[in-house]
């Protein structure tokens, strides 16, 4: 019998909140699609995109875990090291056969502007 897909969405969260993405690869369908500000991204991109997001979380903080069927809505702050400091976040997950399918991000783009501008100071003193 498969995870719930509450279950499901809430391990991809907390792993990335322990910004340990090794568990992504198990918890990803292989043809998974997200999506973030209209943008669609592939398995491989969106577990990149996360792992740039690492050098400024400290964690996610799960509020609430809602669920009707194969989709799950989690919402949580994305606690970072920046001026930004705890950025609310929701995302859309869509389970199948215990495997993440879908994945949709929603959060203020103004507040997280802090964060972006302080990836990129890291990035470019590297």
């Amino acid at each position: 019998m498969s995870e719930s897909t509450e279950s499901v969405a809430r391990q991809y969260i907390e792993a990335v909140g322990r910004r340990d993405l090794a568990p992504l690869d198990a918890l990803f369908d292989e043809g998974m699609e997200a999506r973030f500000a209209g943008s669609p991204s592939d398995k491989q991109e969106w577990t990149e995109a996360l792992r740039r997001l690492l050098p400024i979380l400290v964690r996610n903080d799960i509020r609430e875990v809602f669920s009707n069927g194969s989709r799950a809505c989690v919402v949580y702050d994305f606690v970072t090291d920046t001026s930004a400091g705890a950025i609310p976040c929701v995302e859309l997950v869509s389970v199948v056969d215990g495997r993440i399918t879908e994945v949709e991000l929603i959060l203020d783009r103004v507040a997280f502007a802090p964060v972006r501008e302080e990836l990129g100071r890291r990035t470019a003193q590297q």
